[in-house]
């Protein structure tokens, strides 16, 4: 895809998804504020695809004045306050205090540390303490807690269809680099590999829209995933601008209306199934739009589904951020027609520039291709676990099938971010 150079301050930093199992450095802190006075700035936290934020013991406790002692299993610790004692149970997440019992968000250990949920510590232990705690967040970390939020309203079918559509194939040769590097190529390499990432997962079903260079009309690949009645669908592009400095990555969801004139633009090439240069098309990006017939039904197509669409663009740019070194440009809209004919919520992830050479740089190496395959892979497994437990359903590990169960199911460590 191919647009003007725009300059977007998302965060420098921002995350580190489930996808990774070792910590990494980390930046911002978490301030902790005890009767409104700061006590600690904590640093060690983990974010848990369902959006809760869960802090490292370790210096948090001394900070508190609190002296835990644990099972031997370690699974309940416990402290003691005045004449009574806390028990909290890692296992139903349920804490006994005297008389009274409470429930919180949970706790897990990773590496041999102990994370807690901040309920636990802005509720059940504030009230035993008879204190007030509060958790000063960064933007960050609020904006990525707040990528795992449904909508109210929402398709209650859980995600087990997936369709990957690698952009550009064919005679549709999209963005290009001097050196001849073409966009249908690296989407189409992303998307296998993305496949078969994904295809490892039991119980989900994935496609991709063409497996070869080939031709495909934008209405022909949302109708594909139509005909598979496709739960969610990811489109796969690389940019490219007339001015080389642009760098960066950025998702979009439908709007009928784009965020701004770039993302216009954007959206009239891909539409127009464009290649080469801008200047070439200084013309078709100038005056190029929709059909009203085609608003309409685009409109039709996708209206139930943009909230959802929205939540699913939030985790990939978010995911994104964590391992790519380039400019974060942000969550978007734009009328992408692509985009319109899904019947499923959808989102189009821009990988990066294949005119800027940093960006070309990563996206060609087989080592950071891996990486982007597997944030995007994280992406529609946190997508497809948010819904499952805004269905009040878990997923079973070793099978992959959804089920009736608590709404609040255990936390899995590995599915954890941390923020740096």
């Amino acid at each position: 895809m191919v647009r003007k150079l725009r300059t977007l301050g998302l965060g420098v930093w921002l995350i580190l998804l489930c996808a990774a199992d070792a910590p990494l450095d980390v930046g911002p802190a978490l301030s902790i504020l005890v009767n409104d006075r700061p006590v600690l700035q904590a640093r060690d936290f983990l974010i848990h695809n369902n959006g809760v934020l869960y802090i490292c013991v370790n210096e948090l406790f001394p900070a508190l004045g609190a002296k835990p002692d644990y099972s031997p299993d370690l699974t309940i610790f416990y402290l003691n306050f005045d004449k009574q004692r806390l028990a909290a149970d890692l296992k139903t997440s349920k804490v006994a205090l005297g008389s009274k019992s409470f429930k919180f968000a949970g706790g897990f250990w990773k590496d041999s540390r102990l994370y807690i949920s901040e309920d636990f510590i802005t509720g059940v232990y504030a009230e035993a303490a008879g204190l007030k705690i509060s958790i000063d967040k960064p933007e960050t970390v609020k904006n990525y807690q707040s990528a795992f939020r449904l909508p109210e309203k929402f398709k209650r079918d859980p995600v087990k269809v997936v369709v990957i559509d690698p952009g550009h194939g064919g005679e549709s040769i999209g963005a290009t680099s001097s050196e001849g590097w073409r966009e249908k190529d690296l989407t189409l390499k992303l998307a296998l590999k993305l496949r078969d990432r994904l295809k490892a997962v039991p119980g989900l079903q994935v496609y991709l829209t063409r497996e070869v260079d080939k031709y495909m009309s934008l209405e022909e690949r949302a109708e594909f995933a139509n005909k598979l009645n496709a739960d969610l669908f990811l489109s796969i592009h690389a940019n490219a601008c007339d001015e080389k400095s642009a760098s960066g990555f950025e998702t979009f969801f439908l709007s009928l209306n784009a965020s701004d004139e770039d993302s216009r633009k954007l959206a009239i090439w891909e539409n127009l199934e464009l290649s080469g240069n801008q200047a070439s098309h200084s013309k078709e990006l100038a005056h190029g739009s929709l059909s009203e017939l085609d608003v309409i039904l685009g409109d039709m197509a996708q209206s139930e589904h943009l909230a959802e669409s929205e939540v699913f663009a939030k985790i990939i740019q978010n995911n994104l951020a964590l391992i790519m070194q380039n400019p974060n440009r942000g969550v978007k809209q734009a009328p992408f027609r692509v985009l319109m004919g899904a019947n499923m919520p959808a989102a189009l992830v821009e990988v990066g520039f294949l005119t800027n050479a940093k960006d070309r740089k990563n996206m060609l190496d087989e080592k950071h291709q891996d990486k982007i395959v597997s944030i995007l892979a994280n992406s529609i497994l946190d997508f497809q676990e948010l819904k499952a437990r805004k269905l009040g359903m878990i997923r079973n590990n070793e099978t992959g099938q959804t089920q009736a169960g608590p709404a609040a199911a255990p936390v899995n460590p590995k599915r954890a971010a941390q923020i740096r």
